[in-house]
């Protein structure tokens, strides 16, 4: 058995190039025998840090608490080791992005399509392993009303699947609860809006790529790109070179290179192929076509 814990993210201020307002939704799949683990590794980071009791640990934290008054680099080695700890329990992770700069839907109808492809992931995960799970969200922010319109929106999912997904894999409806006093959706937080924050192109998210990436969930060809992070649209695929230093992209049985080409000949097509978008001298990975 296993317990997915999922949160919904989003990122408005990007710094590569020729992209939009970002909408993400994401999770950590923990083995059951972890559940219980990572919450005592996580009491420990917390008083090692000295974090006050009672308070969530949460990527955008409120002005008054510990978190917004720490330095930079403490918050840094904080997430580092939430995620460190993670690893270490044998939880992977799952998150999609989809960047409304491409593809501008509006969010009411960008985030339930970005669930069904978590959904998605979360039942492949769960079928390569023989198991079944149940899927935890935080609450969503709304109110009760809001919460009981989500739950209901989402029955679709668990009683159906998709075209990609049976429904058997994941044994219940989605479940809620309040991230305040529930660790893992803490860590769920902070794995979708590090990721987020990564694609972006802001810093707080790539000084925590080379966590995310051992993290996430690979294919069978041990890729993270379309399995434990998925971009949409498909033109972005070149940010998983940029961002988790991936040659290559699996579609089926096929890889296909991704990131720079040295033929001269190449014509990029896709909007990252040749550089990653950052500005200027920012970007010591950025290469100008």
């Amino acid at each position: 058995m296993y317990m997915i814990y999922i949160d919904d993210s989003g990122q408005k201020e990007v710094r590569r190039r020729h992209m939009g307002e970002l909408v993400s939704v994401g999770g950590v799949i923990v083995p059951e025998p972890a559940v219980a683990g990572f919450a005592t590794a996580l009491d420990g980071i917390r008083a090692e840090f000295e974090i006050p009791e009672g308070e969530e640990l949460k990527w955008k934290p409120p002005k008054s608490t510990f978190q917004a008054k720490a330095t930079g680099p403490l918050i840094t080695e904080l997430r580092q080791r939430m995620l460190q700890a993670a690893i270490d329990s044998g939880i992977k992770s799952a998150v999609v992005v989809w960047d409304r700069g491409h593809v501008p839907w509006e969010k009411t109808r960008v985030e339930p399509e970005i669930l069904k492809y978590l959904y998605e992931r979360i039942a492949s995960y769960l079928r390569e392993r023989n198991d079944v799970g149940i899927i935890i969200a935080d609450q969503p922010g709304g109110g009760r009303k809001d919460e009981v319109k989500w739950l209901a929106d989402t029955l679709g999912l668990t009683r159906e699947g998709t075209r990609f997904a049976t429904p058997d894999r994941v044994v219940s409806p989605i479940l809620t609860a309040p991230s305040h006093h529930v660790p893992h959706l803490q860590l769920a937080d902070l794995v979708t809006a590090a990721t987020t924050a990564a694609v972006a192109g802001q810093p707080a998210g790539m000084k925590l790529a080379k966590w995310l990436k051992e993290l996430a969930r690979t294919n069978a060809h041990g890729l993270v790109g379309g399995t434990g992070v998925a971009l949409w649209p498909p033109d972005l695929v070149d940010l998983h070179y940029w961002i988790f230093q991936e040659t290559h992209y699996a579609k089926g049985s096929t890889g296909h290179p991704i990131g720079p080409s040295d033929n001269p000949f190449s014509d990029p097509g896709r909007t990252y192929q040749r550089d990653d978008g950052l500005p200027g001298p920012d970007s010591p990975t950025s290469r100008p076509p």
